[in-house]
């Protein structure tokens, strides 16, 4: 038997064994398979044969048998890190794949931070006027209740790190939609409002770590601490400076953030981003009382502010969250999604923080304490 017949012969016996066999090696090796659900959709799960359902059963079967193949998330993982790799392109179309192997976020779905990037949707003075008012009305109706009122604006990954975007995007706009709130806000209005991006600019030159995660659309806990800062002083509270001598920067291990996940990389390849642990600020013995990412994050400290902080929140506060909570006496962090009047009356805060991420910000167009 030749050589090459050989050949074909080795490559149908495996082709064999993984199509008969690949759901016993699937339980033999189940122990150290990733059957996790990376897809942020629910899976097809397996269909009934019925005689009144029989001529959609073999799509639906199809569909269940695509989604739970064995092996398939190591399968994906290795196409999907070819591409990424290799071909440097992305797989996922709410992905983009950066210089040095950073990941930015690409989404419609929630805002648009490409358009934020480029400018491309820009508001009209009618729209800026509109957004204004509303701010306006909840301001006046905590005020009439003696309780403090602050905008938080949360920047953007893609103008933090644009030197990381693909070429193909060029530089980010000079004008830029959050841009133009803030300074219609600052110009126009005595709300309060804090968009930190220049503390943070101002701090990339002045630590070595990253101050975002390359394969997340957050930032790390060093950029959570710059960002907090900002939103403290504004609150009347000073912290070390970053890069003082009191901050004390540490690794805490590895980390694969969301938007790796969303690629489905291997958890063991290089890729993945150092978890960084910030210390030396005075804690006040603060306590975390409740950490729910889609309810609230409750922080108690001791011998902080007396003022009750009450902040309307995304996911950005994650890692905000526990610099801001020590340094109040009681905080409450509730997500905007799961926020409701009741619960900021049951609260009854002395001051209330709405925050947003940039990509984000049309919602102050329509949010509502009440």
């Amino acid at each position: 038997m030749g050589t090459k017949k050989k050949g074909y012969i080795i490559i149908l016996l495996v082709f064999i064994n993984v199509i008969c066999f690949s759901c016993l090696w699937r339980i033999i090796l189940d122990p150290f398979v990733d059957s996790s659900n990376h897809e942020k959709r629910k899976l097809a799960s397996r269909p009934k044969f019925t005689l009144e359902g029989y001529t959609s059963f073999a799509e639906e079967f199809t569909a269940f048998f695509n989604d739970n193949i064995p092996f398939r998330n190591e399968l994906i993982s290795l196409n999907n890190e070819i591409d990424y790799l290799v071909f440097k392109k992305s797989p996922v179309a709410d992905v983009i794949i950066g210089k040095d192997h950073w990941l930015f976020y690409a989404t419609k779905d929630a805002g648009d931070p490409i358009a934020d990037y480029e400018g491309s949707n820009l508001y009209s003075k009618e729209e800026l006027e509109k957004l204004a008012s509303n701010c306006i009305r909840q301001r006046d109706f905590l005020s009439r209740q003696g309780k403090e009122f602050v905008i938080y604006i949360a920047p953007g990954k893609e103008r933090v790190y644009c030197e990381y975007m693909p070429s193909r995007y060029g530089e980010p706009a000079a004008n830029y939609k959050v841009l133009q709130i803030y300074n219609y806000l600052k110009e126009n209005t005595d709300l309060r409002i804090v968009y930190p991006y220049e503390e943070l600019m101002e701090a990339r030159g002045k630590v070595k770590e990253d101050i975002w995660y390359k394969t997340d659309t957050h930032w790390n806990y060093i950029g959570g601490y710059i960002g907090a800062s900002a939103l403290l002083k504004e609150l009347g509270i000073d912290m070390p400076a970053v890069d003082s001598e009191k901050i004390k920067i540490s690794t805490n291990g590895k980390i694969q953030g969301d938007l790796g996940g969303m690629l489905n990389l291997s958890k063991r390849s290089n890729y993945l981003d150092e978890e960084y642990v910030v210390e030396g600020y005075d804690k006040h013995n603060v306590e975390e009382v409740k950490t729910d990412f889609y309810g609230a994050y409750i922080y108690h400290a001791e011998n902080a502010d007396p003022r009750k902080l009450y902040i309307i929140r995304d996911s950005f506060c994650y890692h905000m969250g526990p610099f801001i909570g020590s340094q109040f006496n009681d905080s409450y962090l509730r997500h905007y999604k799961k926020n409701k009047y009741k619960h900021f009356v049951k609260q009854d805060p002395d001051i209330l923080v709405y925050e947003v991420v940039e990509r984000e910000v049309d919602r102050l167009n329509t949010f509502s304490i009440q």
